[in-house]
């Protein structure tokens, strides 16, 4: 394989990757701040459910998550 395909194929990934980190800031961002703004809340229903959902994001693998999030909605919705 020549050099400069390599290269260009590497630069290719690059961008693909810093594409999802910025896509992922940006929809991680907002949803960390809800999370800690409804931690403090001084209404305890709100509190355990946001500590469960912590609880459960925290407990899994990242892959299961993925899984979940990918395949979820077919198989409750159709």
């Amino acid at each position: 394989m020549n050099i400069t395909v390599v290269m260009q194929q590497l630069v290719g990934g690059m961008g693909a990757s810093l594409l999802i980190f910025v896509l992922t800031l940006i929809g991680s961002l907002p949803l960390g701040m809800i999370v800690a703004l409804l931690r403090k809340s001084r209404f305890a229903v709100v509190r355990g459910i946001i500590s469960v959902y912590i609880s459960i994001m925290r407990g899994t693998p990242l892959m299961l998550q993925l899984l979940c999030w990918y395949f979820g909605p077919y198989y409750l919705f159709g």
